[in-house]
């Protein structure tokens, strides 16, 4: 029985492995149908509720950067069940719009957020036309992106001239020992919790490869930069845990 469980294990991380080299959008979707359940509850389960204080952050800095603007156009992809969503629907007069490939994601969040526009869709190919937001927001969703490149190059074609995209990822501590603390929590102790409430363990074994492949502080910003932004910054939080880049227009 032990054999049988350390196979699945090794061919779920070896699964995740190969959805990470390759990510189609197919593979992602799928992927985001199946977690969807249970999604909300182990977000704030394996962050330890922290992944609303960093949502809470984006959003102050959102307002910041959005100065007088009375009437803010937001859009925020790999909306998921619309938490960032919402909180930016809280900056007076935001005119919120969100994005989202998982069908059953979508179904989750309109009936948390009914207030809210939301709209399936991928980040490569916003069916929105030039310069129709102010801000860009992205909440842990940038790094399942299909190709990379492509969805920043749309994050900078519907912005306004002036306007931001504020993208929040995890983050891999740059401390020797915060990374090896973080690593042994997101290789071997997350799949484990994440199993006991998801029948998707593939899932939460994709996560920490996603995010170790994912570019990360300057490797992203200079993404950013390629794509057209003539200004992009990131913000570490939480002891390097997460982090988050804001580009200008």
């Amino acid at each position: 029985m032990a054999k049988k469980a350390d196979l699945t294990g090794n061919l779920a991380k070896e699964s995740a492995k190969s959805l990470n080299q390759t990510k189609s959008r197919a593979s992602i979707k799928s992927m985001f149908d199946e977690v969807a359940p249970t999604y909300d509850f182990l977000n704030h389960l394996l962050s330890l509720g922290i992944d609303n204080y960093w949502r809470a952050k984006a959003t102050s800095r959102a307002k910041e950067l959005l100065g007088r603007n009375t009437t803010p156009r937001i859009l925020d992809v790999a909306t998921g069940t619309g938490d960032l969503a919402n909180a930016m629907a809280k900056i007076a007069g935001a005119k919120v719009t969100a994005l989202d490939l998982s069908p059953e994601m979508l179904l989750l969040a309109r009936k948390k957020y009914p207030q809210i526009t939301f709209i399936e869709g991928y980040a490569e190919k916003l069916p929105f036309g030039n310069a129709s937001f102010d801000v860009v927001s992205a909440g842990f969703g940038v790094r399942n992106f299909e190709n990379l490149n492509e969805g920043m190059r749309e994050f900078y074609r519907v912005l306004k001239p002036g306007g931001h995209a504020l993208i929040i990822e995890p983050m891999i501590p740059r401390n020797a020992i915060m990374k090896k603390l973080y690593l042994i929590y997101f290789k071997r102790v997350l799949p484990k919790i994440a199993g006991l409430f998801s029948k998707s363990t593939f899932a939460y074994d994709y996560l920490p490869h996603s995010v170790e492949k994912f570019p990360q502080a300057e490797t992203f910003t200079a993404i950013l930069k390629r794509s057209g932004f003539k200004k992009a910054d990131y913000f570490p939080m939480t002891f390097e845990t997460s982090i988050l880049y804001v580009a200008k227009k």
